[in-house]
């Protein structure tokens, strides 16, 4: 359920509006600002305003509009997926607000069924005065005082969910009732007794011997029925342990006569078998035979791999530019000799002639021979010609003898590659080769002894396959071990059917219980040794009295004229009885309504009452008055609330309200929860973790906290579903 808008003639309010939000909303005045009247015109909204109260506190007049104007308000509210309108008008002076109407809001229809009267039950699921004890919460009423109304719904929560009856009302009717009969030493019963008291210690000898014979006859009766049935059922069991014994040789006769065909039917299946020793000789050999064929599988993977190696060599070998040269003559090329250097003396001869022939002119011509110079100068031009000529032909020899080194020392690296191709072919060849003579070889032996195993199983398997001999050892293991099974069962079948024909009785019974007595064999005897001398000892005890009873002799008049008073006495004592039973009974049913629903209620006080403290406290109790009592968390002596400080009382009392809330306001409803002033005495870091604690609750519920103070609305702008509203 969501408040969505109020307005208000009522006290201080003249046609005053309130719109309101779902989740927290904070509405903020100054005092006398009409705060508390707000809180009040909500209730009286849903409930009316009451005018059987008198006096100037009455609501009637303490908020009687102070304008002069008629009492009156609306409020739209949304309830579920419906959204109504409560209209209340005053039309006649004595019964304010008394004209009232319930309409959907869209179409102005009547809502069925709600009236003035009971709007506040139908629409929030609780009576005037539990809403005002749980959801309704000002600063002047913070404690929570026992209440019938709130006894009656926290009784309909825990039981079947009827709210008409009250414990303590109940209680005062049937007290009274109670001392009508007997009060002290007043009243109808202690009259009585009195009067019979003289009575009671003539005849007590004489009742309480009758009584006695009586117990004793009725004690003896009993012990012969009990014996009765105990050798009846004696005779039972030993009529069922004859039956379970032919029972059981029957069974045991035809677990054997089974076991007999089993065996003859497996013989008859299996033929020829070996005996457990050539069996497993059989299954060692056929073992190794799995060995070798692995072995040779590895030595078959062997050879492949050597054959894939000497290819591969091969390949490489015959790609090589000197294949297929051999190695002889390829040694033979490497080692041919280099040609000589060529002598650089010619032309260094030529070269000094042409010098000393050019100094010779030099000199002639200085000395004015003219012919001689010439000469000379000729002879040295010629000389520097040779000697250009033959330094030319010394470089090209020596060009062409350095390709020659070149091309020697490039054939005798590729000399050297190819003979390490060409002996890693011949390695790989012969290994091969070694690889296929051993794989042969396993061949061989495996075939050998494949061979030699088929000739071992042929009596068994006549023709049977080299693959199919692992197949044909198991399913031999397999028909060995059931015909040795079923041979084991056929001796124990025979020995326990010859066990049990030794101990059969002669004849099988008639007449047998389909199952034994629930009592055994060892108690049934056990306790009729225990009633023989049970019923000796009662029959000398009859005796005695029958012999006291006879000396006392008759007390019939006295009898009669006790037992006239009795009777009187017993229906009165029944009716005293029955209302004090009636009242343990109702004590009863009200201690375990509070013991299921105060530790509850205490539980979830504690956790509000926690988190407001900042976890000071830890645990809350409540008495059957709804007295409380809390414990703190750095001790475990409960501390009651009136030792409290007046803050801590306050929070106290706040936390078992919204804990009230939530055990005892109907979930579906939704009922709003409005607080005038409650926070009031409350420090700031406590503040905060109430109101921490409200914007949480206000997700399921709408709630509505006026205060006179700024700091709610300080702490909780902003604040995601909060509702900040100044009047």
């Amino acid at each position: 359920m969501q408040i969505r808008y109020m307005n208000a003639t009522f006290g201080a309010l003249e046609q005053a509006e309130l719109t309101l939000q779902p989740g927290l909303n904070v509405i903020y005045a100054p005092n006398e600002s009409g705060k508390s009247t707000w809180s009040r015109f909500i209730r009286a909204m849903f409930y009316g305003v009451n005018t059987r109260d008198r006096g100037e506190l009455a609501d009637k007049n303490r908020y009687a509009p102070w304008s002069g104007a008629a009492m009156s308000g609306r409020m739209d509210l949304t309830v579920g997926q419906e959204s109504y309108t409560l209209l209340r008008r005053t039309k006649r002076a004595n019964a304010p607000m008394a004209d009232f109407s319930c309409t959907y809001t869209d179409t102005a229809d009547d809502v069925p069924d709600i009236r003035e009267q009971t709007a506040g039950e139908q629409l929030l699921g609780v009576s005037r005065d539990v809403f005002e004890r749980s959801a309704f919460i000002s600063q002047s009423s913070l404690a929570v005082e026992q209440n019938a109304e709130l006894e009656r719904r926290i009784a309909a929560l825990i039981t079947t969910g009827e709210e008409e009856t009250s414990y303590s009302e109940t209680r005062e009717r049937l007290k009274k009732q109670l001392n009508r009969r007997k009060h002290n030493h007043t009243g109808q019963i202690p009259s009585l007794e009195r009067e019979i008291a003289a009575l009671d210690d003539t005849l007590e000898e004489i009742r309480r011997l009758r009584e006695q014979r009586l117990a004793v006859t009725g004690q003896m009766e009993l012990l012969r029925s009990r014996a009765q049935r105990l050798t009846e059922q004696k005779e039972q069991w030993a009529l069922w342990q004859q039956r379970r014994q032919w029972e059981e040789y029957d069974a045991s006769s035809a677990a054997a006569d089974g076991a007999r065909q089993h065996l003859e039917a497996l013989k008859a299946l299996s033929g020829a078998l070996p005996d457990e020793e050539t069996l497993t000789r059989l299954e060692g050999a056929y073992a190794a035979l799995d060995a070798a064929g692995q072995q040779l599988s590895a030595a078959r993977q062997d050879a492949a791999d050597a054959a894939a190696q000497q290819q591969a060599a091969q390949s490489a070998w015959q790609s090589h530019p000197l294949y297929p040269e051999d190695e002889l003559s390829l040694l033979r090329r490497c080692d041919a000799p280099a040609p000589p250097p060529r002598s650089a003396a010619p032309w260094l001869a030529c070269l000094v002639l042409w010098f000393l022939l050019w100094a010779a002119a030099v000199v002639s011509f200085a000395l004015g021979q003219t012919v001689p110079a010439l000469i000379a100068g000729v002879c040295g031009a010629v000389s520097a010609a040779a000697a250009l000529f033959l330094h030319r032909k010394k470089h090209t020899c020596d060009a062409v003898r350095l390709s020659q080194i070149e091309q020697q020392a490039q054939l005798s690296k590729q000399c050297d590659g190819y003979l390490s191709l060409m002996r890693r072919a011949a390695e790989t060849r012969s290994e091969t080769q070694a690889r296929q003579a051993i794989t042969r070889t396993l061949e061989e032996r495996l075939q050998n002894e494949t061979d030699a195993l088929l000739r071992r199983l042929s009596p068994y398997r006549p023709d049977l396959r080299p693959q199919e001999i692992g197949t044909a050892l198991a399913e031999l293991r397999r028909q060995t071990e059931a015909l040795a099974r079923a041979e084991r069962a056929c001796r124990e079948s025979g020995m326990q059917q010859e066990l049990l024909r030794c101990h059969l009785p002669s004849e099988r019974p008639s007449g047998v219980p389909a199952a034994p007595p629930e009592t055994s064999l060892e108690q049934i005897d056990g306790e009729l040794a225990s009633i023989t001398g049970a019923y000796q000892a009662a029959q000398s005890r009859l005796d005695t009295l029958t012999g006291q009873l006879h000396s006392l002799g008759g007390g019939e008049d006295l009898a009669a004229l006790r037992q006239e008073k009795a009777d009187r006495l017993f229906l009165l004592q029944q009716e005293y009885d029955a209302v004090s039973l009636a009242m343990d009974a109702l004590d009863r049913a009200n201690l375990a309504l509070q013991s299921r629903f105060s530790p509850a209620l205490g539980a979830r006080a504690a956790e509000i009452f926690s988190a407001i403290t900042a976890g000071r406290y830890q645990k809350v109790l409540l008495s059957r008055d709804f007295s409380l009592s809390a414990e703190p968390a750095a001790d475990s002596a409960m501390r009651s609330v009136r030792l409290l400080s007046q803050g801590t009382a306050d929070q106290l009392y706040l936390a078992v309200r919204l804990a009230i809330c939530d055990l005892v306001l109907p979930q579906e409803n939704g009922v709003p929860l409005i607080l005038d002033d409650a926070l009031v005495s409350f420090d700031d870091r406590r503040l905060h973790a109430a109101l921490d604690y409200l914007a949480q609750a206000a997700r399921d519920r709408q709630i509505l906290l006026f205060t006179c103070q700024r700091r709610e609305r300080d702490y909780l702008e902003c604040r995601e579903n909060v509702t900040l509203t100044q009047l």
